[in-house]
């Protein structure tokens, strides 16, 4: 009877225990489906200064990170967050998905490559027809 009562105590903090997990952090969604112009070339994300994922167009990527505010930025070449690299920060929420798109815009004189936070129901609306990216290299 006690090793009923133990495999059940035992059962409930694993429970909590992924339950606090799960509260301790969320997930931010890249979605890069930026057209003809500039698909040739990956894109780098990053999350905090720090290098995530090298992503080709028609793709998206999850990465998991703490709850609490976080600077994404994105841009053409290297894996180094470069300063001059336009930063967007992002109030990740506990167990929530937190769509970060990836915008390419094209000039007479300057492309210019941006992230903006995007609703759920966008995201899911953009991600029709395109693949997860799960290596991220």
């Amino acid at each position: 009877m006690l090793s009923v009562a133990l495999l059940s105590t035992s059962l409930n903090l694993s429970a909590q225990d992924s339950e606090t997990s799960q509260e301790q952090t969320g997930t931010i969604c890249f979605i890069r489906s930026t057209g003809f112009a500039g698909s040739a070339s990956a894109f780098k994300t990053f999350i905090d200064e720090e290098f995530v994922c090298k992503l080709n167009n028609k793709k998206y990527s999850f990465h998991e990170v703490s709850v609490g505010l976080h600077s994404c930025s994105v841009q053409f070449g290297g894996k180094k967050s470069k300063e001059k690299a336009e930063k967007f920060e992002v109030d990740v929420k506990p167990g929530e998905i937190t769509y970060v798109q990836l915008v390419f815009e094209t000039g007479v004189l300057i492309n210019n490559v941006y992230c903006e936070e995007v609703t759920e129901n966008t995201a899911k609306n953009k991600m029709e027809g395109l693949k997860e990216d799960t290596k991220c290299l």
